[in-house]
């Protein structure tokens, strides 16, 4: 476990063949899910937390996380979109 990953209490880094941003720990809530529903939804970190049913704490590491990692976090997220279209699934 790498030293960043050890600087978070509320998320957890899982193997996954190229994903390679944190989840929630012991949800299967990937952190990118997590914002986007906050954004999206114009919600508080405060109300997220609430409709997640997670310590507000764990959505601010989140935030951390995200802002600290936005470029891996979006390159992951069009990776997933690829991989989709592929399928011939199209978000």
């Amino acid at each position: 476990m790498s030293e960043q990953q050890n600087s978070y209490r509320y998320l957890e880094w899982r193997p996954h063949r190229w994903r390679k941003t944190p989840y929630i720990k012991g949800r299967r809530i990937w952190v990118w899910h997590l914002i986007w529903q906050m954004k999206a939804n114009k919600m508080t970190p405060e109300e997220i937390a609430q409709d997640f049913g997670l310590p507000v704490e764990a959505v601010y590491e989140a935030l951390d996380y995200y802002e600290k990692h936005r470029e891996l976090l979006e390159a992951e997220v069009e990776e997933e979109r690829r991989r989709l279209r592929e399928h011939g699934i199209n978000i």
